[in-house]
């Protein structure tokens, strides 16, 4: 006989037995394969039913048409492990998860394609129909019921705050259906009527995301009066919080509102799914970005740190936490099992003996130079992630200072001149002027451009493309501090394409780097 899955008011069902959810989200491409049964043990171990993650759709296809189930990506094999740890799967595959994840899963390459993503037209859909083929083939094997863990699959992922197509939604629960995806579909919204009705199909099985802590507890009352007929759930329960670059690290916060978060919620017959349970790492170039608010109140683009240790109950080396048995003691005294203890994992020193400097290595990086007028876009060369470099030379020489100016800058640009380090210019901050002078012999330019990730959640994902989306140009101050009426852009530029994919070619050496931060010696102070 068949497994069943039934979601009745009081709970949910599995081959007709009522079974408790509390879940917590690891993602499997956040940890290298070799710690995934570990982390997977722990969370048994605290008394979790399920283990909860996303499905990259860019990690999986990287380029249209070529997929990727190896490494961090196998995740059949993760599903298996899952299984093998005695642990039920929600596994949400939307197409898009946010997850402070780069452009929220959406792979790069559909920037290229006039597709409006996240909604029913018919270009975004097609490329999704073609993922979700490859995808759903590789879950189905896995699914509760044909004998697997996966027992609630992610229809979309906050939804209600970045559109309102529900054709959209409805085309894509079509879609998994067609692909023998036979289980119940999970959504999760805000505690709002505009993000929730925006964001859900009534069908579903709906819940909110909120922090772990009185606001949540308020929001799962709120949920009450918009599913009256289902079990609440929290489909985040926010136990820590992202990390942003430039800013504080913070750990070991939140543990007592968690902890009464966790225990009320439990009485109130929630289903709840801890985010993160498990920290990871942003591998390479994977994380993503936002439009933040700064101190000031301005929304500036605010990159995320390769840490996603998100100060969860278990910490990005795979350690248990405070947070993760004061968690645990809830979880014990609502089904009446005694205190315990758990061994904490140590880990010895890294060696890193040898190193490689990275300009020596520009064109062993390189998978594609061209010459072209103007600086190109990251994805005007096919590139999905990492550095590009524009270079170009100044003949003429000149005494007055020059003053660098690049225009839609996306996101980070390192200068050198003639390999020497000038200055750092970051997209929309007003930084330090980067000026020179050009010395009888002419110069070299070099503008390393970092993606840092392209923003992963809201509307402004749908145009975050990377490297120099304008014109590069050049003040010139004259000696009595004016400046030449001068509106010409700097043309006659090599695109070195670095996405640093493969890193075979790299020369290491056990001496040390030379320093590549002395400032150029022609380059005038700002």
């Amino acid at each position: 006989m068949q497994n069943t899955i039934e979601i009745r008011p009081d709970g949910l069902y599995l081959s007709g037995e009522r079974t408790l959810l509390v879940s917590g989200d690891f993602h499997y491409f956040r940890t290298l394969p070799g710690g995934w049964a570990r982390r997977l043990a722990l969370m048994k171990d605290f008394g979790l039913t399920a283990v909860t993650t996303y499905v990259a759709w860019n990690l999986h296809e990287p380029q249209p048409g070529t997929f990727c189930f190896d490494g961090i990506a196998d995740l059949p094999r993760f599903l298996a492990e899952a299984q093998r740890a005695g642990l039920y799967v929600i596994l949400r595959c939307s197409p898009y998860m946010c997850a402070e994840w780069e452009m929220g899963g959406l792979p790069w390459w559909l920037l290229n394609t006039d597709a409006a993503v996240r909604t029913s037209d018919p270009t975004y859909m097609a490329a999704v129909r073609a993922y979700n083929r490859v995808l759903c083939e590789k879950v189905r094997p896995y699914l509760y019921t044909n004998g697997g863990p996966v027992i609630l699959v992610g229809l979309e992922n906050e939804y209600g705050s970045f559109g309102n197509d529900l054709d959209y939604l409805r085309a894509l629960a079509d879609d998994y259906r067609k692909n023998g995806i036979d289980v119940p579909f999970v959504s999760a919204n805000g505690a709002d009527p505009f993000k929730y009705y925006n964001g859900s199909l009534p069908e579903n099985w709906n819940g909110v995301d909120a922090n772990a802590g009185p606001g949540g507890l308020h929001d799962l009352e709120v949920l009450r009066t918009f599913q009256p007929d289902k079990p609440l759930m929290a489909g985040e329960a926010w136990v820590g919080w992202i990390q942003f670059c430039e800013k504080e690290f913070s750990l070991n916060g939140n543990i007592e509102p968690a902890a009464e978060y966790f225990r009320a919620a439990l009485k109130m017959g929630a289903a709840v799914n801890f985010y993160m349970f498990c920290g990871g790492t942003n591998f390479g170039f994977t994380s993503g970005s936002l439009d933040a608010p700064d101190a000031d109140g301005k929304f500036r683009f605010s990159p995320l740190v390769t840490s996603y240790d998100y100060d969860a109950p278990i910490s990005e080396e795979g350690t248990p936490r405070e947070k993760y048995f004061a968690l645990r003691d809830v979880l014990d005294e609502f089904l009446g099992k005694p205190a315990r203890v758990h061994p904490v994992q140590t880990i010895d020193a890294i060696a890193l003996p040898e190193c490689a400097p990275l300009l020596p290595n520009l064109d062993r990086l390189a998978d594609r130079t061209v010459q072209c007028a103007v600086p190109r876009t990251m994805e005007h060369w096919g590139q999905g992630t990492g550095m590009i470099c524009y270079t170009t030379r100044l003949a003429v020489a000149d005494p007055r200072r020059y003053h660098l100016h690049l225009e839609g800058l996306a996101d980070r640009a390192t200068v050198y001149l003639n390999g020497a380090y000038l200055g750092t210019v970051m997209r929309d901050r007003p930084g330090a002027p980067i000026a020179f002078r050009i010395p009888p012999e002419g110069i070299r330019i070099d503008i390393l451009v970092e993606n840092l990730g392209r923003i992963c959640y809201g509307y402004a994902m749908q145009y975050d493309r990377k490297g120099l989306l304008g014109a590069v140009r050049l003040r010139i101050q004259n000696p009595d501090g004016s400046y030449i009426w001068n509106y010409a852009l700097v043309q006659n530029w090599e695109n070195r394409s670095l996405p640093l994919t493969d890193l075979s070619a790299l020369r290491f050496s056990t001496a040390p780097a030379a320093p590549q931060n002395t400032k150029y010696p022609s380059a005038a102070p700002a």
